[in-house]
């Protein structure tokens, strides 16, 4: 955990001041997924990819996982994030979103880095069906939620805004305030607080403290929580259904282009083929004519054992008149001896 805070904490605080052309950053942001889209800026508000590249935001773009968020002193941006809440990002705030990942699963989370400044939630369905996955990681603290429509807000040392360290004020459900010295629950009409220094447990205050108080924009929260729990479980079928979309047409993208770097192989192996088949074609247009040309073998060998049978029947035929005719001339000349004694007589 202090890892990832001091992480946040050294991305926050040392922005790079080189912009970048807007083509640049669109390239780099979309391989990341998109945490939401702006429904509202105002001020000096300032994008910072996860290459510390700096983009200015307008309604309707993305913010994305890995991004840092600065807003100004007359700065204001709010978020419609994808998993169907909302985010209103105060005036000098310094934030980062650190995880994010929303596509209706039970894998979904939502991880925000908040080193400065102050921003008000309605968390989407990741708060309300997996609340251990919604956190907010500050340089004391981490808070997680339970459906919750919350404010936090980090003063920062050497501030006048009131004593460092991080405060979380709920208006709907309810927030865990968490240090290894302990945890509390913060309810509705209630704020909890963990200071900067030292190692102390986190206490409910008295009353909500003066600072968290309405800006310009506060009227877009009246009604809202209740509204985005109306529509939650429709949005997040709706995501489902996207996510099953997007990932058919990325398969039938990844199958092109394996496609496409297979056909260099393949084209050698087609003009083969077509070579051998252009061999064997003359030889099997030849074929016909020499069997129209000369009869056939079976049909010669028929002929040859046809006159073969002939023969043989004429040879049989002659023997047998030869045997005959040997027999008669034997039955004449024992006729011819027993006819001479008579004579005599």
């Amino acid at each position: 955990m202090l890892r990832l805070i001091l992480a946040t904490a050294i991305a926050c605080l040392t922005p790079p001041v080189l912009a970048q052309s807007p083509g640049t950053a669109g390239e780099a942001s979309a391989e990341r997924p998109a945490a939401g889209t702006v429904a509202l800026v105002e001020g000096d508000v300032r994008f910072y990819d996860k290459n510390q590249q700096l983009r200015r935001p307008n309604l309707g773009d993305a913010v994305y996982e890995g991004d840092n968020i600065f807003t100004g002193g007359d700065g204001e941006v709010h978020f419609n994030m994808e998993d169907g809440g909302y985010i209103g990002v105060r005036p000098g705030t310094k934030m980062r979103i650190i995880n994010y990942k929303a596509e209706g699963g039970e894998d979904d989370q939502s991880v925000i880095g908040l080193l400065e400044g102050s921003f008000r939630s309605i968390t989407g369905w990741i708060g309300k069906l997996h609340g251990n996955h919604y956190q907010v990681n500050t340089p004391t603290a981490t808070i997680g939620v339970r459906g919750t429509e919350h404010e936090t807000h980090v003063i920062a040392e050497g501030s006048a805004a009131g004593e460092p360290g991080t405060y979380d004020r709920v208006h709907d459900g309810e927030t865990v305030m968490q240090t290894p010295q302990g945890t509390i629950n913060v309810r509705p009409n209630q704020a909890g607080f963990i200071p900067l220094r030292g190692q102390a447990r986190p206490r409910l205050l008295e009353r909500v403290p003066a600072f968290f108080r309405p800006t310009r924009n506060e009227g877009r929260f009246q009604g809202l929580h209740l509204r985005i729990q109306q529509q939650l479980e429709q949005r997040r079928q709706q995501r489902i259904q996207q996510i099953q979309e997007r990932r058919k047409k990325l398969g039938a993208l990844r199958e092109q282009r394996r496609r496409a770097q297979q056909e260099p192989q393949r084209r050698p192996q087609a003009q083969k083929q077509v070579q051998e088949q252009r061999a064997v074609r003359p030889q099997q247009e030849r074929r016909p004519q020499q069997e129209k040309s000369q009869p056939g073998r079976a049909e010669k060998q028929r002929e040859i054992l046809e006159r073969e049978r002939e023969r043989r029947q004429a040879r049989e035929a002659a023997a047998k008149e030869r045997r005959e005719e040997l027999e008669e001339r034997r039955k004449q000349g024992e006729r011819g001896k027993r006819e001479r004694p008579r004579a005599r007589e």
